[in-house]
Order: structure tokens, then C-alpha cells, then sequence
């Protein structure tokens, strides 16, 4: 379980964002530059150990033998001196049972199918630090684009009120004023730069790549509206998910385990071939023979201690699944809930840009008229400024939540 449980702290690492903006100097494809990081990844050491140890591949169990063959050697002499003896020779083989086999079988499809999925587990999670790097990083430029804007019409905006302000037609509070917002915004910039300096060295670590690509945009996937489907609908469509299929396969195995000791089935059938010599002065017997031990399957081959272990297992890993399936739903609604008041505040964010057009080229007939209008003026005037910029991060949240719903549903890249 300790597979999953880390695995559930890993796949809620999700990453945001993502609009009609474009930086970065490459234009990789997502697919290949998840393949970049997987690989990048499996060649890394930890504590000089190779992170991906080809020695489990080396492993490998006997197809029909349930242990190594033993052999016996036994040797009896007389204890009246009339040179009598007896030998014996004996080659024991543990043979597995067909149903056995059987198990054994199922037991390797089972676990071809965990590594599989831990497989797509790395796939996600990688895929989730990808997403956290490129689009805080599309976020960080979007907001320093729009803050670059604002900063531009403060500079146009200082130059027209300093000529007025030398020439005495205007108060020295004025450039005051504007000096004071170009403060806030330089500071706004410094946080914002640090967090591209952030997003970039992920995404460099993670690909070895030296810019973030141009276009990483999601839009292949079709997002399901949770709200929209049906029980066993959502149902079908969170059991896809790479955790949740861990734990299902986990949970077989165990299964499987316990049907087989339950059934005997760990008890080898013995195939013993002998050998036995019986001599003495008048005789010389020489025997050859063929002996097997099958386990009779009546009843139940588990001790009740074996048995509780297990219906504990089985209630713990039942309890850690619904907790997952209910975390993985709630996660989902989350987001879909968030997608549609996004959709919300971008109609109203498009009615604010209108009022706010029409309030600042009304006060702005007034402005120079007296101190306290010209200050109203400019504070109505960053706050349009400020309504068309939350506007333009409200597109690339829509393209967020797309991203985020993905890794939420376990899609990867």
C-alpha cells in the first residue's frame, strides 16, 4: 500500500494555466517532451545506484518446479556382523500443481500489468511537473505583458504632466502620484520575474531544454463534465485513473495469493525417483522406483490467524480505495465547478472593460479642472487598466483548469 499512498501525494501536484499568449523559443511537442523527462529521469542515480536496477529483470521463477530438487542419501548397516547393508538413493523433485501453474500465471499477467501502471504513474506525475512549469510560466509572462502595458502609458502619461507641471499649469502631486504607481508595478515585476526564474529551472531539470516551448496548449482532450454524467459515467472514467488501477491490480494480487494458500496450492506435489540396494553374503537386491506425493485439497489449507490477517488487509485496502475514489470525484467537481465561474466572471469582466472605457473618458473632460479630480481620474484610470489585464489571465485561467482537469482525471501528456 505504501505504492499508493505516495503515489497519492505525488498525483495531486497539478499544474495551471494556459492561453493564446505565446513564449519560448521551441516549439517541442508535449508527447516528446515527456518522453524527454522520462528518459532524463531513469538515468538519473540516487546514492550511485542506478534509479531504474535492471537487476529485477534478471528475476525469474522455475515454470513447473515449486523449489530446487533435493536428493537423499541414506545408508543402513547390520549391528551382528553378518554384512548385511542397505542404500538408497533418491532425487526429489517439488513439482508445482496445475492449479498452481494456473495462479502463477495470472500472478505474472498481474504484475506485468503494476509495472504498467506504476509506469503511467511516472507518466502523470511527470506530466504534472510539466504542466506546473510551463504554465506558471505562461502565467508569470502574461501578467508582465499587461503590467508591461500599464507601465508604458504611466511613462507617456509622465512625460505629458511633467512638461505640464515645469511649466507650473499643473501641481508637482501629480507626478508625485504617477511616480508612486510606477513603484507598485516594479515590484509586482520583480515576484512575477522570480517566479519565471522558478518555472524555467523545473522545465530545464526536468528536459534539459533551455526554453519553454510556444505552443502547450491541451486542446486534444475532451473534458468530462462530471455534473453532466451519470453515477456509473463518472464512475467509468475516474477508475481509469492510473492510481486507481494501481490499487485494483494490488488488490487482485493479494487476492490471487490467498486463493492459492486457501486452496493448497503452495503445497508442492513431491515426484521422488530411487534408487535402493539391499545386500549381503548370499544376495544382492537392486530395486528402481518411482514414488509421488500429491497434497489432498479438502477443507481449508489458512490457519485462522492467516484468515483475519487477510479480511483485514482486504477492509483496509476497501476503505483506502473508496477514500481515493471520493478524493479523485471531489477533485474533478472541484475543477469543473471553478471552469464555470471563470465563464461567469468573463462576462462580467467584459462589462467592467465597457463601464470602465466609458467612466475614464467621462472623468477624463474633468480631470484637469481641480487636484482631487485629476486624482479620481487616475485611480479610475489604472483600475480599467487593471479590469482589461484580470480579463486577459481570466482566457488563460480557462486554459488552466483545462490543463488541470486533465492531470486531475489522470491524463497525461
Amino acid at each position: 500500500m505504501s505504492v499508493v499512498k505516495f503515489s497519492i501525494k505525488i498525483c495531486f501536484i497539478i499544474a495551471l494555466a494556459s492561453s493564446a499568449y505565446g513564449y519560448g523559443a521551441t516549439t517541442n511537442d508535449l508527447p516528446q517532451l515527456l518522453q524527454l523527462s522520462q528518459n532524463r529521469l531513469n538515468k538519473t542515480t540516487i546514492n550511485g545506484m542506478p534509479s531504474n536496477d535492471s537487476r529485477s529483470l534478471q528475476l525469474s521463477s522455475s515454470t513447473w518446479l515449486t523449489g530446487l530438487p533435493s536428493i537423499s542419501l541414506s545408508y543402513l548397516g547390520d549391528l551382528d556382523n553378518s554384512n548385511i547393508y542397505e542404500q538408497e538413493v533418491s532425487l526429489n523433485l517439488p513439482i508445482k500443481s496445475f492449479s498452481l501453474h494456473r495462479s502463477d500465471n495470472k500472478l505474472k499477467q498481474l504484475t506485468n500489468a503494476l509495472l504498467d501502471q506504476q509506469v503511467a504513474l511516472q507518466k502523470l506525475y511527470l506530466s504534472g511537473l510539466l504542466r506546473q512549469s510551463m504554465w506558471e510560466y505562461r502565467i508569470a509572462s502574461v501578467k508582465l505583458e499587461q503590467l508591461q502595458r500599464k507601465a508604458s502609458l504611466l511613462e507617456q502619461l509622465y512625460a505629458q504632466q511633467k512638461q505640464l507641471s515645469d511649466a507650473g499649469e499643473l501641481p508637482a502631486v501629480n507626478i508625485l502620484l504617477l511616480e508612486r504607481e510606477r513603484v507598485d508595478i516594479d515590484l509586482i515585476q520583480i515576484d512575477l520575474m522570480q517566479q519565471q526564474d522558478e518555472s524555467l529551472a523545473l522545465f530545464q531539470s526536468l528536459t534539459g531544454l533551455s526554453d519553454i516551448p510556444i505552443r502547450i496548449e491541451e486542446n486534444n482532450h475532451n473534458i468530462v463534465d462530471l455534473d453532466a454524467q451519470s453515477i456509473n459515467g463518472a464512475d467509468m472514467v475516474l477508475m481509469q485513473h492510473p492510481l486507481w488501477q494501481l490499487q485494483s491490480l494490488q488488490q487482485q494480487l493479494q487476492d490471487v495469493i490467498m486463493a492459492s494458500q486457501q486452496a493448497g496450492d503452495q503445497d508442492p506435489w513431491t515426484v521422488s525417483l530411487t534408487a535402493k540396494e539391499t545386500a549381503g553374503d548370499q544376495f544382492n537386491d537392486q530395486h528402481l522406483g518411482l514414488g509421488v506425493n500429491i497434497p489432498l485439497g479438502f477443507g481449508s489449507a489458512l490457519s485462522q490467524s492467516e484468515l483475519s490477517v487477510w479480511q483485514k488487509d482486504y477492509q483496509d485496502h476497501r476503505i483506502n480505495s473508496e477514500s481515493l475514489y471520493l478524493e479523485l470525484k471531489k477533485q474533478s467537481q472541484k475543477l469543473t465547478l471553478q471552469q464555470h465561474n471563470l465563464q461567469k466572471q468573463h462576462a462580467l469582466l467584459q462589462r467592467g472593460v465597457t463601464l470602465d472605457r466609458t467612466i475614464t473618458e467621462d472623468l477624463a473632460k474633468v480631470k484637469d479642472q481641480n487636484q482631487i479630480g485629476y486624482e479620481i481620474w487616475l485611480r479610475r484610470y489604472m483600475d480599467a487598466l487593471d479590469t482589461e489585464s484580470h480579463l486577459a489571465l481570466n482566457q488563460v485561467a480557462q486554459q488552466q483548469l483545462h490543463s488541470q482537469q486533465l492531470q486531475a482525471l489522470g491524463i497525461s501528456l
